[in-house]
């Protein structure tokens, strides 16, 4: 399927409404590989065959497809260009042999390039080794540009910008445009345009070739930096807990104070409550009910000692009595 749509051979693409434009397409070239999709395909088996590959797994990568794009209506040569793009690519992806075709397209908005490369190394089909992750990408990236776009003078694509950077970048791309007097401000696609600028100012600085402002941040001192208070909260401790006070130790490298041991917060305790005695009624005497008040009066304490609150008793009612000191008739009882 890629090769089909690198050769022009899926007819829905080439339509009205396609973005190609087929009176161009004779301008098409094949740098490198067979001319139709079909023996690009067959070439693909017959390599896999020769390198000793059976039948590969539902999921398994069967090809890797790099596309080289130049920037709408340069004066690179761009034949000369691309070959030097597949130069590159049969030499970060397993060599020479391993490029199945590489197709220029000049029929859309962009002067490109599609390289077809078979992932075969020491006779295995690696081609997500050879992708790799996002730092094997950026580093496949880098080495581009070192050695082939920075020799025709091209710049690498600004990284996404955001925050302030995105803000300053679409500023500049406006007053550029503005003081330029160019044909975008009075299209009438212009609110389009300047909504994409505010979305990803990124391309258009590529475009006008305007160098993105580098970040402004304010350098501090030695001095500021250990002297800082840091970004903790400021607030004072929840009622009822005492902090210790806070002590900055300057250390010098490899050594460290000896710190003392954390202290628990003092908190404030309690007041411990009476206990509560619960009554009942039918608990209490009820020969000290008040039926005026409708309550119960407090009943009095009892001695300690019975034995001698009883004899207590008897002297003061010996003494107080008539006279009468001993009881005359013995078998009566006493009053």
């Amino acid at each position: 399927m890629a090769a089909r749509h690198n050769k022009r051979a899926i007819q829905a693409e080439v339509g009205a409404s396609a973005s190609i434009d087929s009176s161009r397409s004779r301008w098409n070239e094949t740098l490198h590989g067979p001319a139709t999709a079909d023996d690009v395909a067959r070439l693909a088996g017959e390599k896999m065959r020769a390198a000793g590959i059976g039948r590969l797994r539902k999921n398994a990568v069967v090809g890797l497809e790099v596309v080289f794009s130049l920037p709408p209506k340069t004066d690179i040569d761009d034949r000369r260009f691309f070959s030097d793009c597949s130069t590159w690519a049969a030499r970060r992806f397993g060599g020479s042999d391993n490029i199945l075709s590489v197709d220029v397209h000049r029929d859309e908005a962009a002067p490109h390039a599609h390289v077809l490369i078979l992932p075969l190394a020491n006779g295995r089909m690696v081609g997500s080794d050879m992708v790799g992750n996002r730092p094997r990408l950026l580093e496949l990236q880098q080495d581009f540009h070192q050695n082939v776009a920075a020799g025709y003078g091209l710049r690498k694509a600004p990284a996404r910008l955001v925050g302030m950077a995105k803000q300053s970048a679409a500023s500049a791309v406006l007053c550029t445009l503005q003081k330029a007097a160019d044909g975008a401000l009075t299209s009438a696609a212009w609110p389009v345009i300047r909504d994409c600028i505010e979305r990803e100012p990124a391309p258009f600085l590529l475009a006008l070739a305007i160098e993105p402002a580098a970040s402004k941040k304010k350098l501090r001192t030695m001095t500021q930096i250990f002297t800082s208070k840091g970004r903790g909260k400021n607030i004072e401790d929840p009622i009822g807990f005492v902090s210790a006070p806070k002590v900055r130790t300057l250390c010098t490298v490899g050594f460290e104070p000896k710190r003392p041991a954390p202290t628990a917060p003092t908190a404030l305790v309690p007041a411990t409550p009476e206990p509560i005695t619960r009554e009942r009624d039918h608990d209490l005497d009820p020969a000290t009910f008040d039926p005026q008040t409708g309550e119960f009066r407090p009943a009095a304490a009892r001695p300690a000692n019975l034995k001698v609150a009883a004899v207590a008793w008897v002297t003061v009612a010996l003494a107080t009595s008539t006279g009468h000191h001993a009881i005359s008739d013995p078998a009566s009882p006493p009053r």
